[in-house]
């Protein structure tokens, strides 16, 4: 039954313009500027060309975010389904707990907390409501991507495409951040991407049969980045 949808929303609105509404840049996820690490490289120089940021960008993705966040999508997305309240509630404490720096989990459950609420005050999605009212009895506070792939199976999309979006929007976000810095031209940024999309679809099957318990975020030399920009004098991200 992996992959199966729930229904669309009583609404009865096509879930496919469903999707490019939730992926769009004007979508309220509270979402701000996150290096994740990259501003310290490139701070301590690094990274000092779009090549050298695009390499480690695509280890980023299949290292960091294929077997961390996006199998925590895959997951919500099948509890979800199967109305497993409990396990979502131990799942996002699992995310929490393969974020080694403080401010990766910080901005996580804050981007969890602007996604809940705008599933919730946009579509009046049940799923989302319980999963609040589970986090909250347990004393959690919502990570994006828990969050994420409950709203994605409740309004009806596939598996599939909760996974394979949420790589895509997090590859495209932090590469338009390192645009911004290093700096890159919008159309080599958007080479960038278009370059990285067949590994999108690699890392979506990665985070499909990657079980939860393997989760993990294991480009430690990104995370040690982001544990040095914490305390960096001078920056424009958070990390």
């Amino acid at each position: 039954m992996i992959g199966k949808a729930l229904p669309p929303p009583a609404n009865g609105q096509d879930p496919m313009l469903l999707l490019m509404q939730v992926t769009n840049a004007a979508f309220p996820t509270g979402s701000f500027t996150q290096s994740y690490g990259f501003e310290n490289w490139l701070d301590e120089h690094r990274i000092r060309t779009a090549t050298e940021a695009a390499e480690r960008l695509r280890l980023w993705l299949r290292h960091n975010l294929a077997k961390g966040d996006a199998v925590a999508v895959t997951q919500a997305f099948r509890h979800t389904l199967y109305g497993e309240e409990q396990h979502l509630v131990a799942l996002n404490r699992l995310v929490g707990a393969v974020k080694f720096t403080r401010e990766g989990r910080e901005a996580s459950e804050k981007s969890g907390q602007a996604w809940l609420a705008a599933f919730q005050n946009i579509f009046d999605l049940a799923p989302v409501i319980r999963l609040r009212e589970s986090l909250s009895a347990d004393g959690q506070l919502p990570h994006q991507a828990v969050v994420y792939g409950t709203g994605c199976a409740a309004l009806g999309f596939s598996e599939d495409q909760a996974v394979e979006t949420y790589l895509w929007t997090s590859f495209s976000n932090l590469a338009a951040v390192i645009a911004r810095l290093l700096p890159i031209g919008q159309v080599e940024l958007q080479r960038m991407i278009a370059d990285a999309l067949p590994q999108v679809r690699e890392c979506t099957e990665i985070a499909r049969t990657t079980p939860p318990e393997r989760m993990s975020a294991s480009y430690s030399a990104l995370d040690a980045a982001a544990m040095r920009h914490e305390v960096q004098t001078t920056r424009l991200c958070i990390s």
